[in-house]
Protein backbone atom coordinates (compact mmCIF):
# COMPACT_ATOMS: atom_id res chain seq x y z
CA UNK A 1 0.00 0.00 0.00
CA UNK A 2 2.89 2.31 1.06
CA UNK A 3 4.75 1.80 -2.46
CA UNK A 4 1.29 2.61 -4.60
CA UNK A 5 0.77 5.84 -2.61
CA UNK A 6 4.54 6.79 -3.20
CA UNK A 7 3.93 6.31 -6.96
CA UNK A 8 0.39 8.10 -6.93
CA UNK A 9 2.27 10.92 -5.22
CA UNK A 10 5.73 10.23 -7.76
CA UNK A 11 3.07 10.51 -10.38
CA UNK A 12 1.51 13.96 -9.39
CA UNK A 13 4.10 15.88 -9.04
CA UNK A 14 6.02 14.81 -12.72
CA UNK A 15 5.78 17.35 -15.44
CA UNK A 16 3.79 15.60 -18.18
CA UNK A 17 1.56 18.74 -19.02
CA UNK A 18 2.60 20.95 -21.78
CA UNK A 19 4.63 23.56 -20.74
CA UNK A 20 1.93 25.93 -21.87
CA UNK A 21 -0.67 24.62 -19.53
CA UNK A 22 1.52 24.16 -16.62
CA UNK A 23 3.61 26.96 -16.26
CA UNK A 24 0.34 29.11 -16.81
CA UNK A 25 -0.94 26.80 -13.99
CA UNK A 26 2.01 27.30 -11.44
CA UNK A 27 2.52 30.53 -11.90
CA UNK A 28 -0.43 31.86 -11.51
CA UNK A 29 -1.53 29.54 -9.06
CA UNK A 30 1.94 30.28 -6.81
CA UNK A 31 0.81 33.77 -6.16
CA UNK A 32 -2.49 32.18 -5.22
CA UNK A 33 -1.06 29.36 -2.86
CA UNK A 34 1.06 32.65 -1.15
CA UNK A 35 -2.11 34.53 -0.28
CA UNK A 36 -3.30 31.38 0.88
CA UNK A 37 -0.86 29.94 3.08
CA UNK A 38 -0.55 33.62 4.65
CA UNK A 39 -4.45 33.97 5.03
CA UNK A 40 -4.40 30.38 6.73
CA UNK A 41 -1.68 31.78 9.15
CA UNK A 42 -3.22 34.23 10.04
CA UNK A 43 -6.63 32.38 10.49
CA UNK A 44 -4.84 29.76 12.87
CA UNK A 45 -3.40 33.18 14.96
CA UNK A 46 -6.58 34.55 15.05
CA UNK A 47 -8.34 31.78 16.50
CA UNK A 48 -5.50 30.84 18.84
CA UNK A 49 -5.06 34.75 19.88
CA UNK A 50 -9.14 34.90 20.80
CA UNK A 51 -9.29 31.38 22.31
CA UNK A 52 -6.21 31.92 24.09
CA UNK A 53 -7.15 35.21 25.42
CA UNK A 54 -11.23 34.88 25.88
CA UNK A 55 -12.26 31.28 25.40
CA UNK A 56 -13.91 29.15 22.78
CA UNK A 57 -17.22 30.92 23.37
CA UNK A 58 -15.61 34.19 22.10
CA UNK A 59 -14.44 32.71 19.14
CA UNK A 60 -17.75 31.01 18.19
CA UNK A 61 -19.65 34.15 18.59
CA UNK A 62 -17.41 35.54 16.00
CA UNK A 63 -17.37 32.66 13.71
CA UNK A 64 -21.22 33.24 13.38
CA UNK A 65 -21.03 36.54 13.06
CA UNK A 66 -18.42 35.75 10.32
CA UNK A 67 -20.89 33.04 8.71
CA UNK A 68 -24.12 35.73 8.70
CA UNK A 69 -21.93 38.18 6.84
CA UNK A 70 -20.62 35.86 4.58
CA UNK A 71 -24.13 34.53 3.39
CA UNK A 72 -25.56 38.03 3.81
CA UNK A 73 -22.79 39.58 0.99
CA UNK A 74 -22.80 36.06 -1.36
CA UNK A 75 -26.50 36.69 -1.53
CA UNK A 76 -26.11 40.36 -2.33
CA UNK A 77 -23.97 39.64 -5.15
CA UNK A 78 -26.91 37.40 -7.12
CA UNK A 79 -24.34 35.19 -8.96
CA UNK A 80 -22.71 37.91 -10.72
CA UNK A 81 -19.88 37.37 -9.26
CA UNK A 82 -19.37 34.18 -11.08
CA UNK A 83 -20.72 35.42 -13.92
CA UNK A 84 -18.30 38.25 -14.59
CA UNK A 85 -15.52 35.63 -14.45
CA UNK A 86 -17.25 33.73 -17.05
CA UNK A 87 -17.69 36.95 -19.32
CA UNK A 88 -14.73 38.65 -18.47
CA UNK A 89 -12.48 35.57 -19.39
CA UNK A 90 -14.02 34.78 -22.58
CA UNK A 91 -14.34 38.86 -23.60
CA UNK A 92 -10.87 38.44 -23.60
CA UNK A 93 -10.41 34.77 -25.55
CA UNK A 94 -12.86 36.63 -28.18
CA UNK A 95 -10.85 39.98 -28.23
CA UNK A 96 -13.81 41.75 -27.20
CA UNK A 97 -12.43 43.43 -24.40
CA UNK A 98 -13.90 46.85 -24.86
CA UNK A 99 -17.10 45.35 -23.57
CA UNK A 100 -15.40 44.70 -20.05
CA UNK A 101 -15.06 48.30 -18.28
CA UNK A 102 -19.50 48.54 -18.63
CA UNK A 103 -19.83 45.11 -17.94
CA UNK A 104 -17.73 45.69 -14.73
CA UNK A 105 -19.58 49.31 -13.96
CA UNK A 106 -23.27 47.85 -14.63
CA UNK A 107 -22.36 44.88 -11.95
CA UNK A 108 -20.77 46.66 -9.13
CA UNK A 109 -23.87 48.96 -9.42
CA UNK A 110 -26.53 45.80 -9.40
CA UNK A 111 -24.11 44.82 -6.28
CA UNK A 112 -24.46 47.96 -4.47
CA UNK A 113 -28.38 48.09 -4.60
CA UNK A 114 -29.36 44.42 -3.62
CA UNK A 115 -26.24 44.85 -0.66
CA UNK A 116 -27.60 48.41 0.29
CA UNK A 117 -31.39 46.41 0.42
CA UNK A 118 -29.69 43.25 2.73
CA UNK A 119 -27.94 45.09 4.98
CA UNK A 120 -30.92 47.00 5.94
CA UNK A 121 -33.15 43.91 6.30
CA UNK A 122 -30.04 42.28 8.74
CA UNK A 123 -30.42 45.55 10.91
CA UNK A 124 -34.33 45.38 10.92
CA UNK A 125 -33.76 41.26 11.86
CA UNK A 126 -31.02 41.46 14.51
CA UNK A 127 -33.28 41.11 17.49
CA UNK A 128 -34.82 38.44 16.40
CA UNK A 129 -31.92 36.91 15.34
CA UNK A 130 -30.07 37.10 18.35
CA UNK A 131 -32.83 35.28 20.28
CA UNK A 132 -32.71 32.45 17.36
CA UNK A 133 -28.93 31.88 18.23
CA UNK A 134 -29.47 31.69 22.09
CA UNK A 135 -28.05 35.32 22.80
CA UNK A 136 -29.97 38.22 23.01
CA UNK A 137 -27.70 40.47 24.05
CA UNK A 138 -25.98 40.10 20.80
CA UNK A 139 -28.26 42.36 18.96
CA UNK A 140 -25.41 45.03 18.41
CA UNK A 141 -23.43 42.73 16.78
CA UNK A 142 -25.48 41.75 13.98
CA UNK A 143 -26.00 45.52 13.44
CA UNK A 144 -22.34 45.60 13.00
CA UNK A 145 -22.45 42.95 11.03
CA UNK A 146 -25.53 44.65 8.91
CA UNK A 147 -23.09 47.55 8.21
CA UNK A 148 -20.28 45.00 6.70
CA UNK A 149 -22.36 43.54 4.30
CA UNK A 150 -22.08 46.17 1.18
CA UNK A 151 -17.97 46.56 1.67
CA UNK A 152 -17.73 42.41 1.48
CA UNK A 153 -20.24 42.00 -1.05
CA UNK A 154 -18.32 44.70 -3.22
CA UNK A 155 -14.73 43.60 -2.78
CA UNK A 156 -16.27 40.07 -3.81
CA UNK A 157 -17.06 41.16 -6.88
CA UNK A 158 -13.76 43.31 -7.49
CA UNK A 159 -11.71 40.36 -6.39
CA UNK A 160 -13.67 38.00 -9.03
CA UNK A 161 -13.94 40.68 -11.65
CA UNK A 162 -9.63 40.50 -11.19
CA UNK A 163 -9.55 36.71 -12.02
CA UNK A 164 -12.09 37.04 -14.78
CA UNK A 165 -9.57 39.88 -16.42
CA UNK A 166 -6.56 37.57 -15.75
CA UNK A 167 -5.13 40.21 -12.88
CA UNK A 168 -3.45 37.27 -10.94
CA UNK A 169 -1.23 38.54 -9.12
CA UNK A 170 -3.87 41.25 -7.69
CA UNK A 171 -6.76 38.85 -7.11
CA UNK A 172 -3.91 36.94 -4.92
CA UNK A 173 -3.99 40.59 -2.82
CA UNK A 174 -8.21 40.48 -2.66
CA UNK A 175 -8.42 37.14 -0.52
CA UNK A 176 -10.20 36.16 2.45
CA UNK A 177 -7.14 35.04 3.99
CA UNK A 178 -5.37 38.52 3.78
CA UNK A 179 -8.39 40.35 5.43
CA UNK A 180 -7.82 37.76 8.64
CA UNK A 181 -4.07 38.88 8.61
CA UNK A 182 -5.16 42.37 8.74
CA UNK A 183 -7.60 41.53 11.43
CA UNK A 184 -4.38 39.48 13.44
CA UNK A 185 -2.11 43.03 12.70
CA UNK A 186 -5.14 45.46 14.39
CA UNK A 187 -5.75 42.92 17.00
CA UNK A 188 -2.64 42.72 18.11
CA UNK A 189 -1.39 46.51 17.54
CA UNK A 190 -4.54 47.97 19.42
CA UNK A 191 -5.63 45.04 21.93
CA UNK A 192 -9.16 45.83 20.87
CA UNK A 193 -11.89 43.29 20.37
CA UNK A 194 -12.05 41.21 17.51
CA UNK A 195 -15.31 42.75 16.01
CA UNK A 196 -13.88 46.01 15.61
CA UNK A 197 -9.96 44.53 14.41
CA UNK A 198 -12.33 42.95 11.43
CA UNK A 199 -14.22 45.37 10.49
CA UNK A 200 -11.00 47.87 10.22
CA UNK A 201 -9.86 44.95 7.92
CA UNK A 202 -12.89 44.54 5.82
CA UNK A 203 -12.72 48.57 5.27
CA UNK A 204 -8.99 48.47 4.28
CA UNK A 205 -9.23 45.56 1.93
CA UNK A 206 -12.22 47.27 0.47
CA UNK A 207 -10.75 50.52 -0.52
CA UNK A 208 -7.47 48.26 -1.88
CA UNK A 209 -9.33 45.74 -3.82
CA UNK A 210 -11.20 48.78 -5.14
CA UNK A 211 -7.92 50.61 -6.12
CA UNK A 212 -6.43 47.24 -8.00
CA UNK A 213 -9.94 47.34 -10.34
CA UNK A 214 -9.65 50.71 -11.03
CA UNK A 215 -6.05 49.89 -12.00
CA UNK A 216 -7.28 47.02 -14.13
CA UNK A 217 -9.24 48.92 -15.59
CA UNK A 218 -7.76 51.79 -16.36
CA UNK A 219 -5.90 50.88 -19.89
CA UNK A 220 -8.92 48.98 -21.48
CA UNK A 221 -10.60 50.61 -24.51
CA UNK A 222 -14.11 50.70 -23.56
CA UNK A 223 -17.63 51.36 -25.98
CA UNK A 224 -21.35 51.56 -25.55
CA UNK A 225 -22.57 48.29 -23.93
CA UNK A 226 -25.81 46.79 -26.12
CA UNK A 227 -28.29 45.92 -23.38
CA UNK A 228 -30.74 44.21 -25.99
CA UNK A 229 -32.50 41.23 -24.55
CA UNK A 230 -31.20 39.11 -27.09
CA UNK A 231 -27.70 39.98 -26.75
CA UNK A 232 -24.56 37.94 -25.59
CA UNK A 233 -23.82 40.99 -22.88
CA UNK A 234 -27.60 42.05 -22.25
CA UNK A 235 -29.11 42.47 -18.67
CA UNK A 236 -31.59 39.29 -19.20
CA UNK A 237 -28.56 37.14 -20.45
CA UNK A 238 -26.38 38.43 -17.41
CA UNK A 239 -29.30 37.57 -15.27
CA UNK A 240 -30.34 34.43 -16.56
CA UNK A 241 -26.65 33.56 -16.22
CA UNK A 242 -26.23 34.16 -12.78
CA UNK A 243 -29.87 33.39 -11.43
CA UNK A 244 -28.27 29.60 -11.51
CA UNK A 245 -24.75 30.80 -10.44
CA UNK A 246 -26.68 32.18 -7.45
CA UNK A 247 -28.69 29.44 -6.39
CA UNK A 248 -25.73 27.29 -6.76
CA UNK A 249 -23.48 29.19 -4.73
CA UNK A 250 -26.64 29.75 -2.38
CA UNK A 251 -26.58 25.76 -1.44
CA UNK A 252 -22.87 26.00 -1.42
CA UNK A 253 -22.85 28.03 0.95
CA UNK A 254 -25.75 26.00 2.81
CA UNK A 255 -23.52 23.44 2.31
CA UNK A 256 -20.93 25.04 4.15
CA UNK A 257 -22.33 26.80 6.75
CA UNK A 258 -25.59 25.10 8.33
CA UNK A 259 -23.01 23.04 10.45
CA UNK A 260 -22.03 26.44 12.30
CA UNK A 261 -25.56 27.47 12.38
CA UNK A 262 -27.56 24.61 13.91
CA UNK A 263 -24.59 24.36 16.07
CA UNK A 264 -24.92 28.09 17.27
CA UNK A 265 -28.80 26.55 17.84
CA UNK A 266 -28.20 23.80 19.10
CA UNK A 267 -25.02 23.85 20.93
CA UNK A 268 -23.42 26.07 23.23
CA UNK A 269 -20.86 29.29 21.40
CA UNK A 270 -17.94 27.26 22.93
CA UNK A 271 -19.15 24.06 21.41
CA UNK A 272 -19.26 26.45 17.92
CA UNK A 273 -15.83 27.91 18.42
CA UNK A 274 -13.99 23.63 18.91
CA UNK A 275 -15.78 22.70 15.82
CA UNK A 276 -14.47 25.79 13.70
CA UNK A 277 -10.72 25.45 14.72
CA UNK A 278 -11.35 21.46 13.54
CA UNK A 279 -13.09 22.95 10.42
CA UNK A 280 -9.94 25.57 9.78
CA UNK A 281 -7.71 22.78 10.49
CA UNK A 282 -9.13 20.44 7.88
CA UNK A 283 -9.24 22.86 5.41
CA UNK A 284 -5.54 22.53 4.75
CA UNK A 285 -6.33 19.47 2.89
CA UNK A 286 -7.34 21.62 0.12
CA UNK A 287 -5.57 24.66 0.64
CA UNK A 288 -3.57 24.12 -2.46
CA UNK A 289 -6.98 23.52 -4.45
CA UNK A 290 -8.48 26.38 -3.10
CA UNK A 291 -5.08 28.36 -5.31
CA UNK A 292 -5.14 26.10 -8.12
CA UNK A 293 -9.11 26.59 -8.96
CA UNK A 294 -8.64 30.77 -8.49
CA UNK A 295 -6.87 29.98 -11.84
CA UNK A 296 -8.72 26.98 -13.19
CA UNK A 297 -11.94 28.55 -13.22
CA UNK A 298 -11.30 31.63 -16.04
CA UNK A 299 -9.05 29.19 -18.05
CA UNK A 300 -12.53 26.81 -18.50
CA UNK A 301 -14.40 29.64 -19.61
CA UNK A 302 -11.78 30.44 -22.24
CA UNK A 303 -11.20 27.38 -23.50
CA UNK A 304 -14.88 26.49 -23.86
CA UNK A 305 -15.25 30.08 -25.18
CA UNK A 306 -13.33 28.91 -28.32
CA UNK A 307 -14.30 25.22 -28.39
CA UNK A 308 -11.01 24.16 -27.19
CA UNK A 309 -11.58 20.43 -25.63
CA UNK A 310 -8.19 19.31 -25.27
CA UNK A 311 -7.10 22.46 -23.59
CA UNK A 312 -10.21 21.92 -20.89
CA UNK A 313 -8.74 18.35 -20.68
CA UNK A 314 -5.08 20.03 -19.84
CA UNK A 315 -6.53 21.89 -17.60
CA UNK A 316 -8.57 19.32 -15.38
CA UNK A 317 -5.27 16.65 -15.53
CA UNK A 318 -3.02 20.12 -13.83
CA UNK A 319 -5.59 20.89 -11.69
CA UNK A 320 -5.94 17.13 -10.32
CA UNK A 321 -2.43 16.44 -10.38
CA UNK A 322 -1.44 19.48 -8.37
CA UNK A 323 -4.25 18.71 -5.92
CA UNK A 324 -3.61 15.13 -5.48
CA UNK A 325 0.63 16.18 -4.74
CA UNK A 326 -0.22 18.51 -2.46
CA UNK A 327 -3.68 17.33 -0.29
CA UNK A 328 -2.35 13.69 0.57
CA UNK A 329 0.40 14.71 3.07
CA UNK A 330 -1.69 17.11 4.70
CA UNK A 331 -4.41 14.73 5.56
CA UNK A 332 -1.83 12.34 6.79
CA UNK A 333 -0.88 15.04 8.98
CA UNK A 334 -4.29 15.58 10.61
CA UNK A 335 -5.52 12.38 10.35
CA UNK A 336 -2.64 10.52 12.34
CA UNK A 337 -1.49 13.57 14.51
CA UNK A 338 -5.17 15.44 15.34
CA UNK A 339 -4.68 15.72 19.03
CA UNK A 340 -1.68 17.94 18.65
CA UNK A 341 -2.62 20.09 16.16
CA UNK A 342 -5.67 21.15 17.98
CA UNK A 343 -3.94 21.27 21.19
CA UNK A 344 -2.07 24.45 19.93
CA UNK A 345 -5.00 26.53 20.36
CA UNK A 346 -6.05 24.74 23.92
CA UNK A 347 -6.47 21.76 25.91
CA UNK A 348 -10.71 22.43 25.63
CA UNK A 349 -10.43 21.87 21.88
CA UNK A 350 -8.65 18.50 21.93
CA UNK A 351 -12.40 17.52 22.16
CA UNK A 352 -12.46 18.03 17.97
CA UNK A 353 -10.59 14.90 17.02
CA UNK A 354 -13.16 12.95 15.80
CA UNK A 355 -14.49 16.14 14.19
CA UNK A 356 -11.29 16.66 12.61
CA UNK A 357 -10.87 13.04 11.15
CA UNK A 358 -14.30 13.00 9.71
CA UNK A 359 -14.08 16.60 8.35
CA UNK A 360 -10.26 16.22 7.07
CA UNK A 361 -11.41 12.80 4.90
CA UNK A 362 -14.45 14.40 3.64
CA UNK A 363 -12.08 16.95 2.38
CA UNK A 364 -9.92 14.67 1.00
CA UNK A 365 -12.53 13.37 -1.53
CA UNK A 366 -13.12 16.93 -2.08
CA UNK A 367 -9.33 17.01 -3.62
CA UNK A 368 -8.94 14.05 -5.63
CA UNK A 369 -12.59 15.22 -7.51
CA UNK A 370 -10.60 18.22 -8.82
CA UNK A 371 -12.21 21.40 -9.70
CA UNK A 372 -15.58 19.63 -11.21
CA UNK A 373 -17.88 22.28 -9.73
CA UNK A 374 -15.61 24.73 -12.00
CA UNK A 375 -15.70 22.91 -14.76
CA UNK A 376 -19.59 22.82 -14.53
CA UNK A 377 -20.40 26.78 -14.11
CA UNK A 378 -17.58 27.61 -16.85
CA UNK A 379 -18.80 25.72 -19.78
CA UNK A 380 -22.65 26.19 -19.26
CA UNK A 381 -23.53 23.73 -17.21
CA UNK A 382 -24.38 25.77 -14.30
CA UNK A 383 -28.18 24.64 -14.09
CA UNK A 384 -26.58 20.77 -13.92
CA UNK A 385 -24.27 22.01 -11.30
CA UNK A 386 -27.50 24.15 -9.57
CA UNK A 387 -29.32 20.65 -9.16
CA UNK A 388 -26.71 19.08 -7.80
CA UNK A 389 -25.72 21.36 -5.31
CA UNK A 390 -29.68 21.94 -4.15
CA UNK A 391 -29.67 18.07 -3.47
CA UNK A 392 -26.84 18.10 -1.39
CA UNK A 393 -27.58 21.16 0.54
CA UNK A 394 -31.03 19.78 1.03
CA UNK A 395 -29.26 16.60 2.32
CA UNK A 396 -27.07 18.25 4.47
CA UNK A 397 -29.48 20.09 6.21
CA UNK A 398 -31.00 17.06 7.08
CA UNK A 399 -28.67 15.20 8.15
CA UNK A 400 -27.22 17.99 10.73
CA UNK A 401 -30.47 18.37 11.87
CA UNK A 402 -30.74 14.70 12.99
CA UNK A 403 -27.26 14.27 14.13
CA UNK A 404 -26.06 17.38 15.87
CA UNK A 405 -29.15 17.14 18.66
CA UNK A 406 -27.63 13.33 19.38
CA UNK A 407 -24.07 13.50 18.66
CA UNK A 408 -23.14 17.00 18.97
CA UNK A 409 -20.21 18.45 17.13
CA UNK A 410 -19.04 15.11 16.35
CA UNK A 411 -23.19 14.29 14.16
CA UNK A 412 -21.85 17.93 12.09
CA UNK A 413 -19.17 17.16 11.31
CA UNK A 414 -20.15 13.05 10.10
CA UNK A 415 -22.91 14.98 7.91
CA UNK A 416 -20.57 17.53 6.68
CA UNK A 417 -18.47 14.93 5.47
CA UNK A 418 -20.99 12.68 4.17
CA UNK A 419 -22.70 15.53 2.10
CA UNK A 420 -19.06 16.42 0.86
CA UNK A 421 -18.28 12.97 -0.63
CA UNK A 422 -21.56 12.91 -2.16
CA UNK A 423 -21.98 16.35 -4.03
CA UNK A 424 -18.52 15.75 -5.68
CA UNK A 425 -18.79 12.02 -6.69
CA UNK A 426 -21.92 13.60 -8.40
CA UNK A 427 -19.94 16.09 -9.98
CA UNK A 428 -17.61 14.09 -11.26
CA UNK A 429 -20.34 11.79 -12.75
CA UNK A 430 -21.79 14.64 -14.47
CA UNK A 431 -18.42 16.19 -16.01
CA UNK A 432 -17.61 12.87 -17.37
CA UNK A 433 -21.44 12.79 -18.73
CA UNK A 434 -22.08 15.69 -20.07
CA UNK A 435 -18.38 16.96 -21.34
CA UNK A 436 -16.68 13.44 -21.64
CA UNK A 437 -14.21 14.32 -19.53
CA UNK A 438 -12.83 11.69 -16.66
CA UNK A 439 -11.90 12.86 -13.08
CA UNK A 440 -10.70 8.94 -12.99
CA UNK A 441 -9.36 8.65 -16.03
CA UNK A 442 -7.05 11.85 -15.07
CA UNK A 443 -6.22 10.09 -11.69
CA UNK A 444 -5.14 6.86 -13.20
CA UNK A 445 -4.01 7.13 -16.80
CA UNK A 446 -1.17 9.82 -17.31
CA UNK A 447 -0.91 11.53 -20.78
CA UNK A 448 0.03 10.63 -24.07
CA UNK A 449 3.24 11.66 -25.31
Amino acid sequence: MGVKVREVYLWAVSSTTPPSVSSRFLGASAWMLGAKLLGAAAGFGLAWTVSRQEGPEAFGRFELGLTVLTIAAMLSRMGLDGVMVKWLAASGAKDESKVQRPLVFRALGVVFLASSVMAALLWRCSGPLAGWLGDAEAAPMWRLVACGIPCVALWGMASEMLRGLSFMRSHALAQQGLVTALAVFVLWLFRGGIFSAYAYAVVIAFAGTMALLTWALWSRNSERLATADNHEWGWRNMFQTGWPMLLGSAMFLVMSWTDTLLLGHFMEESQVGVYRVAFRLAALVTLVQAAVNSYAAPWFAQRHAIGDQAGLLQGLRQATKLNVAFSIPAFLVLAWFPEWMLGWFGSSFVAGVSCLRWLAAGQMVNALCGPVMYLLNMTGRERLAQRIVWAAAALNVGLNLWAIPRFGIVGAAAATAATMCLWNLAAAWAVHRTLGLSVWTVLTTPPAK
